[in-house]
């Protein structure tokens, strides 16, 4: 965490002396004249490198910083010498002049991998501490389409009833809120509660449920030989559970095949669409249990 600080305050730090650099005319008369492009292209190295190195990251992919940097240089290079008529760069712009902002860009993208790089690592490692802190059989929706498939096929061919229920954890509200708590501690908690969830879903859950997640840590349970009336029932049963343990509610909605939709988005579809009504209910719901 101190080595994510550091570095969040190297860019920082940069950037704002870049900043005040410009803002100097002497500097810019004698010195150097960094060029409005040449900032341009700073920000959109930094804002990239901060998104999309940590999504990498967290998708297993190694890409080197190193491959930034060409990838930013060559960049550059297009823009300064390719471009018609000197839009991005003017003529008096001197090859000396050429040679610092292309450096500046390379340390640009360098501090910002390295700040985009430690956030990522910080993601895997509290998705891998909430998972390992509360086991469970929740499966990536992505990554689980084939057997989706295959369980809707199967109740399509034999004529046998398929719900699915979709859950959101609600975040409570007040001075014990997350909302109290800065970002990262939110966060964690955020992690903490869904993963919390997972595990009591799959401790309720039959064994032929499916319980699917989706990036935005909403949970789709997938029921095969469910009716509508049990769903309703097991979400209700869940309702109560994550109240008691987390003193929290969640929105749930639930749709049936083929009665209500055919495909298993459609009945995503038609479930969330239902959850903004019945989260209404929800306390109600919970107090009868």
């Amino acid at each position: 965490m101190s080595e994510l600080k550091l570095s969040i305050t190297i860019l920082v730090s940069y950037i704002i002396t870049l900043l005040g650099i410009a803002n100097i005319e002497r500097f810019e008369q004698d010195v150097l004249d960094l060029t409005p492009s040449f900032f341009i292209i700073v920000a959109i190295v930094v804002f990239s490198e901060l998104i999309l190195v940590g999504i990498l990251i967290r998708s297993g992919v190694k890409l080197s910083n190193y491959a930034f940097m060409a990838f930013w240089v060559v960049v550059y290079i297009l823009l300064s010498f390719f471009s018609p008529d000197s839009i991005f760069f003017p003529d008096s712009t001197n090859l000396v002049e050429h040679i610092i902002q292309v450096l500046l860009i390379i340390l640009t993208s360098f501090l910002a991998y390295d700040v985009g790089r430690k956030i990522g690592e910080l993601d895997k490692t509290l998705e891998g501490l909430s998972s390992s802190a509360y086991p469970s059989r929740v499966r990536d929706i992505q990554s689980s389409r084939d057997l989706i498939s295959a369980e809707i096929t199967r109740s399509r061919r034999y004529h046998h009833p398929l719900s699915v229920l979709t859950i959101r954890l609600q975040k409570p509200a007040g001075k014990e809120g997350w909302k109290e708590l800065d970002s990262l501690a939110s966060d964690m908690i955020d992690r903490f509660a869904i993963a919390k969830v997972g595990q009591m879903l799959s401790n309720m859950a039959r064994s032929t449920d499916m319980i699917l997640q989706d990036r935005d840590g909403q949970f789709v349970l997938l029921c095969p030989e469910t009716n509508i009336s049990n769903i309703t029932s097991l979400a209700e049963r869940m309702s109560a559970a994550v109240e008691a343990g987390l003193n929290t509610k969640i929105d749930w909605g639930s749709a049936a095949f083929p009665d209500e939709a055919l495909t298993f988005d459609d009945l995503i579809y038609v479930a969330r669409g239902r959850s903004k009504q019945t989260g209404l209910e929800l306390p109600e719901s919970s107090t009868k249990e």
